[in-house]
């Protein structure tokens, strides 16, 4: 469990340490959370905030490592 400003702003690396953006927002229409990532180049993508999706979330190191799912990126 984490605070969603203690998300926010923290950047999103893939497993392989490549740049995916960093946190814009955490959102829940009901089904579950799904952080929304500003990626670098413009654009967002929504990754649901599940530990098949989001492996890491390491605050002390100030880091998300993502694997998103298929098709998402």
């Amino acid at each position: 469990e984490f605070y969603h400003a203690d998300l926010i702003g923290l950047p999103v690396r893939d497993a392989g340490g490549a740049a995916l953006g960093s946190v814009r927002a955490v959102l829940n229409h009901g089904a579950g959370d799904i952080l929304e990532v500003a990626r670098p180049g413009g654009g967002t993508i929504l990754l649901p905030f599940t530990r098949a999706a989001v492996p890491l979330v390491d605050l002390s190191a100030r880091l998300v490592v993502a694997d998103p799912p298929e098709g998402s990126l």
